[in-house]
């Protein structure tokens, strides 16, 4: 067979004889990688042994552990001894791990589970297996919680993994005051807390007294061995000491005693009278005007009209900046949470229809920039939604102009929606929030159409997957706020200046101080140890609202403190801690 070098008749080549063909074979990648897996199992070429700390071998081939490993690829090119090594000892690897990560060079894929997460992170940081590092980074990030997010930063620290270390930092600033609860923060050293206290963030958010209120804390674990601390790590905190705060430490110290022991609550008073007479002077130690690190961001809402704009708001200069609009414009009715720095958009409806939309978008409060997310399983609008465990929760809300109960979350790590437990009573037009490992669903509409106000909070443990009634409301109504702060959690707005305050550890309800307007659908969020309610629509006046009010739980007081840029009503309302 002969190939014909054609000419035109002025003899120049024709255009068929530029005639190529660009050969690409799909299946190649996978079928190289399925040979390779295939010679390494029958034990064929391989031209190295990895020995895991209790001495398995396992024969490997050098260009496949060099395809995926930096540490392997300097090994086995640079002029370092074990070149020539026909065995490669890696005496802190156990077999487990080395079998998951062999594995993982010739499949493609690793199984991480919260038994083996730290462990295979820990040689894959060794190892320079930088994907899998990654990979299980993104996995402790998805486990991040209160109860662990102190050993989650130390170890972050430890093996320079940014993105957990930002979000356990996140985390420890968020819900600092259940920190100081958990063992993990009790069972502490004195170095360990001395520099946590040092931790520039957290001393910029957070007042004096939920400051004192981890020293304490972690004083009375054990007076005895520990009062020798006090006075310098209240110095660590560069704390301007009040007589309000020592008063408040002398309550806690005693309540935080398991054995009322008047020797040891006495060596802790004797311990506070040294710290508070080298305290109460000003000086260089003391603690500076704060720079807060934390922003509400307030997404979307209605007025008159759906409105798409982003506005971020400073609480110390009162200064609001726009960030990008949704991308949306014609949705209302949506559910909006907090994940990490990530805030979710679920479902709703256009203005011209009342059909029910699954769709999701994601706003990168880091970036400014929104990005599509996976759409959820049920459509629905005027739904709850909170983050817990890492995960965005869905609840209840409408569909077809019916109050349903279905309850889904979607796992960022696995980017899919995973369908759970139907509540007790599905409603729509309710409000929840999350407190420890709880999500609290409050008031809103069930019945035909929606045409009944439900009295009842509704309360999910995601570790047994089951929806319970708590508590009887004391005020039902729809278009009212939950939020928790601290151990408690603040029912707002709505048709009255109501507001209920719920203790689940006391399961008690008492009523604190009115709101200066009554706020139909406002929003509402908990912010640097206080509590912000915004616009809405007041019934009483016919009025969208813009006003902000806070409130101060240690004094009891609602205040107007600033304005939205515009009134609104149904917009979502978030806290993001900058780290």
């Amino acid at each position: 067979m002969s190939s014909r070098n054609t000419r035109s008749s002025k003899g120049q080549e024709s255009p068929e004889s530029f005639y190529t063909y660009d050969f690409c074979d799909p299946t190649h990648p996978t079928e190289v990688l399925e040979a390779l897996g295939e010679y390494y199992t029958e034990g064929l070429f391989t031209d190295i042994a990895l020995q895991c700390s209790t001495g398995e071998l396992f024969h490997c081939h050098k260009v496949a552990l060099c395809s995926r490993s930096s540490y392997f690829r300097a090994m086995f090119t640079a002029d370092m001894r074990e070149r020539s090594h026909s065995v490669i000892r890696l005496a802190g690897v156990d077999v487990e791990v080395l079998t998951t990560l062999v594995n993982y060079v010739y499949t493609s894929k690793a199984s991480i589970t919260q038994w083996n997460v730290e462990s295979l992170l820990e040689a894959a940081d060794l190892l320079q297996f930088g994907a899998v590092k990654t990979a299980c980074e993104n996995f402790l990030v998805r486990l991040l919680d209160v109860d662990n997010c102190l050993g989650m930063l130390r170890f972050a620290q430890l093996h320079v993994c940014l993105s957990l270390e930002k979000e356990a930092r996140r985390v420890l600033l968020c819900h600092f005051h259940q920190v100081v609860r958990e063992e993990e923060f009790q069972e502490l050293g004195v170095e360990k807390v001395r520099s946590l206290l040092q931790e520039e963030n957290l001393a910029e958010v957070l007042n004096e007294a939920v400051l004192v209120e981890g020293v304490v804390r972690w004083l009375a674990h054990d007076t005895l061995a520990r009062r020798g601390h006090f006075q310098e790590l209240l110095h660590s905190a560069h704390l301007d000491l009040k007589e309000e705060y020592l008063r408040t430490a002398l309550e806690l110290h005693r309540e935080c005693l398991e054995t009322d022991t008047e020797e040891i609550h006495s060596l802790f008073v004797q311990a506070l009278k040294t710290a508070f007479n080298i305290n109460k002077s000003p000086s260089e130690h003391c603690r500076r005007g704060r720079r807060l690190t934390s922003r509400m961001f307030v997404i979307g809402g209605y007025h008159w009209h759906p409105l798409s704009e982003v506005q971020t708001w400073d609480p110390v200069t009162d200064q609001w900046q726009q960030g990008e609009d949704m991308p949306d414009h014609t949705r209302e009715s949506y559910g909006v949470t907090l994940l990490g720095s990530n805030i979710y958009i679920s479902g709703g409806y256009r203005t011209d229809t009342t059909e029910a939309l699954d769709t999701v978008w994601v706003y990168s409060s880091d970036t400014d920039k929104w990005t599509q997310g996976q759409p959820m399983l049920t459509a629905r609008y005027y739904h709850c939604s909170v983050g817990l465990h890492g995960c965005v929760y869905v609840i209840g809300g409408y569909r077809g102009g019916a109050p349903m109960g279905e309850t889904e979350f979607y796992d960022p790590l696995k980017r899919k929606w995973i369908p759970v437990a139907n509540m007790v009573q599905g409603v729509g037009n309710a409000t929840a929030c999350v407190l420890r490992d709880t999500i609290y669903v409050a008031g809103g509409h069930y019945g035909y159409k929606g045409s009944c106000t439900y009295d009842k909070i509704q309360t999910y443990r995601a570790d047994v997957n089951e929806w319970s009634i708590t508590t009887t409301c004391p005020h039902p109504e729809y278009g009212l706020c939950l939020v928790s702060l601290h151990p408690k959690l603040y029912l707002v707005g709505g048709q009255t200046t109501i507001t209920d305050c719920y203790e689940p550890d006391r399961d008690e309800w008492s009523q604190l101080a009115r709101t200066k307007e009554r706020r139909m659908e406002c929003g509402a969020v908990a912010m640097n140890g206080s509590l912000y309610v915004t616009g809405g629509y007041s019934y009483s006046k016919g009025t969208y609202l813009q006003s902000v009010e806070r409130y101060d739980p240690e004094q009891d007081t609602w205040e107007i403190v600033g304005n939205l840029p515009g009134a609104a009503r149904s917009h979502g309302c978030v806290c993001v801690y900058s780290v």
